[in-house]
């Protein structure tokens, strides 16, 4: 346990963090910076399952959850086809198509719905609830209770979704969707353990196997998702068999990684 024994004080120090990079990367957004689309959606993301998860633990609520996600969707626009084209362009090398200066051309002009939603008196509201929070937030009194009572609990509901996620991928009737929703669990366990400082190792452990999770099972998404690219886009290409076989070497080593993640 570390010095932070109160299931508030570590739980908003990471809050925190995360609103500072909210607010921090509007700008470079807006100027279509590298990584700073990334990197805000990452925080919206976190901020948005630390509010889900941890919300009790705060009287009141400035920054509203569904304000943080459509937030995420505008970022998600842009950040998607960025996935796309950094990979695309990493496999093709100097090699350019029609079809890859298409995918150029639409994140080029995803950017233009991003930059007005940006600038926005909607997304300002938005980061200023954020730090209003961040600065002068307001506790209940289970905020104030010893963090092993009040957080252990929920990282272990956590890291039990997570395990169910996991092992529900065997038996799906479609693999691709149900690796992708244990990736989203991976993520929220990893969020909520992240968060946890105050619990020490205990928490770190497990943000460390779900982000393990969350790496593998989100290389198989993102082959899928460039799979389902070509076969709409790009039917020809060579580039189609490789992300096939991509694929499916990812699934096999997700599935020899992950054996040792079990529900208690």
């Amino acid at each position: 346990m570390t010095e932070m024994s109160t299931a508030g004080d570590g739980v908003h120090a990471y809050l925190a963090v995360q609103v500072e990079a909210l607010r921090a990367f509007r700008e470079p957004v807006m100027r279509a910076e590298e990584d700073a689309v990334h990197r805000m959606r990452v925080a919206t993301r976190r901020l948005r399952s630390l509010l889900s998860t941890y919300g009790s633990l705060y009287a009141e609520l400035p920054l509203k959850r569904r304000r943080l996600r459509w937030l995420a969707d505008e970022l998600g626009s842009v950040r998607d086809l960025e996935v796309l084209r950094m990979r695309f362009a990493k496999r093709l090398g100097d090699e350019r198509p029609e079809w890859f200066a298409e995918l150029e051309e639409k994140e080029r002009l995803a950017y233009g719905p991003l930059i007005e939603a940006c600038g926005r008196e909607r997304t300002g509201k938005l980061l200023d609830a954020a730090g209003s929070l961040a600065a002068a937030p307001v506790f209940t009194p289970a905020a104030a209770q010893p963090a092993d009572e009040v957080l252990g609990p929920i990282v272990e509901a956590s890291r039990l979704e997570m395990a169910r996620a996991i092992e529900a991928v065997a038996g799906a009737a479609d693999p691709d969707e149900a690796r992708h929703q244990a990736r989203n669990a991976a993520k929220r366990a990893r969020y909520t353990a992240e968060a946890a400082t105050a619990l020490g190792e205990s928490a770190a452990v497990v943000a460390a196997d779900a982000k393990r999770i969350q790496n593998r099972y989100g290389r198989c998404q993102d082959d899928a998702v460039a799979i389902a690219y070509l076969e709409a886009h790009a039917p020809d290409s060579p580039l189609l068999d490789d992300e096939r076989r991509r694929h499916a070497k990812h699934i096999a080593r997700a599935a020899a990684a992950l054996e040792t993640v079990e529900a208690a």
